[in-house]
């Protein structure tokens, strides 16, 4: 059986990039990307020169300048970032049209069975690489094994405007001198866990005794065996192959702490609009809701609650995130941030019903309100609570 070519490809320092294509006098600069430290933003990209001082994504802008004192902060130009992603990603798709793009600069590409047209997977790559460089300007990192997990930890070891080539049979010595947070889904309570155990490189990992693994790390220790040793079978998923989302969500970040009570309820309504809309667009909807709570402090609360039926209507959810809310909070708490996440989806399809004449009534005005939020991006209307946030 002919193995697969796998590709995980990766914009360096993508939203810095599009940047200094769009003003060249900040190549060379340290840079991010991200709102104002007066209005407590974050950063959303660092340039390789700005992480030099420490400066990474959502580090608060206050502290990244308190690193980097001569660093150079743009606001973005979210726009452009969406052309150059679709530009970059349409020169890829000449290579395959299996393509998961799973964020707006990475993506995986299964280049199986294309030997023939464009050689092997390794030249295919360099050639990627030098026509995005040529063509857009941009720099791309690109990972090459037989499967998507290899892939992504080869291209992160490729940055920055890299290519790494890792051949079958190669993927556990690979992976074994690496630190353990290299591999994907290994957090930092996983990996403190582990190094515990005096586990601390890949290698170690993979060649632990799995009874002592599994009574640390439960069932899914074993698991974490196999992807340590480079194993993984899971497909490259095509958009019209996609699996149902995991989860929605929004949540902002306040200026100011908030400690009214009735203005959070405003900020959760329309936190929770535009998280529905969003499910409603792809016709699902939620079981659970999570709320997340960040106080003035940083510390963070975040409750579950579900429904007895899934819905998509921000109304149904309303009084029960107000209801978490208001056991999360004490009469002098001062909120930060607040954030919703719906999780465990059922598709969706709305049959309207003869006689449901209020419900159907309203969701005509809801699907009105979602097309009027799409084209003026929420910011021309708001319903009852959120009218005053």
């Amino acid at each position: 059986m002919k193995q697969r070519s796998v590709l995980h490809v990766d914009l360096d320092a993508f939203f810095v990039s599009v940047e200094r294509v769009l003003n060249p006098s900040l190549c060379g600069k340290p840079v991010v990307v991200g709102g104002s430290a007066r209005q407590r933003g974050v950063v959303a990209a660092a340039s390789y020169e700005a992480r030099k001082f420490g400066v990474r994504s959502a580090m608060s802008m206050a502290q990244a300048m308190r690193l980097c004192p001569d660093l150079t902060r743009v606001a973005g130009t979210h726009q452009m970032y969406s052309r150059a992603s679709k530009a970059v990603f349409s020169l890829l798709g000449n290579y395959t049209p299996i393509i998961e793009k799973v964020s707006v600069d990475e993506a995986y590409l299964d280049l199986s069975g294309t030997h023939h047209l464009f050689g092997d997977a390794l030249d295919a790559a360099d050639e990627m690489r030098r026509r995005v460089k040529d063509e857009l300007r941009l720099d791309l990192s690109v990972g090459v094994s037989t499967n998507r997990l290899v892939s992504k930890v080869a291209s992160a070891h490729a940055k920055p405007f890299g290519l790494c080539d890792v051949a079958h049979g190669d993927e556990a010595s690979f992976f074994s001198p690496f630190d353990i947070k290299k591999l994907p889904g290994i957090g930092p309570v996983t990996a403190d866990k582990l190094r515990s155990l005096n586990i601390h490189t890949l290698g170690v990992l993979a060649a632990s005794e799995a009874s002592l693994l599994q009574h640390t790390l439960g069932r899914h220790s074993a698991s974490m065996q196999r992807r340590a040793r480079g194993e993984c079978n899971v497909a490259v998923c095509p958009p019209w192959q996609r699996q149902m989302a995991k989860s929605i969500g929004h949540e902002q970040t306040f200026a100011t702490d908030i400690s009214d009570v009735s203005l959070l309820r405003g900020h959760i309504q329309l936190l929770l609009e535009h998280a529905c809309s969003r499910m409603r667009a792809k016709s699902l909807a939620a079981k659970t809701m999570s709320l997340k709570v960040r106080l003035a402090d940083f510390s963070t609360k975040t409750r579950d609650l579900s429904l007895p039926q899934h819905s998509d209507n921000e109304q149904q959810w309303l009084k029960q995130a107000e209801m978490l809310m208001d056991k999360m909070l004490t009469p002098r708490s001062a909120v930060r941030l607040l954030g919703v996440r719906f999780t465990h989806f059922a598709e969706n399809h709305y049959q309207p019903g003869l006689f449901d004449h209020e419900d159907n009534e309203q969701r005509a005005r809801t699907a009105i309100a979602d097309e009027l939020r799409e084209k003026y991006k929420g910011s021309s209307f708001k319903f009852g609570a959120s009218l005053w946030v």
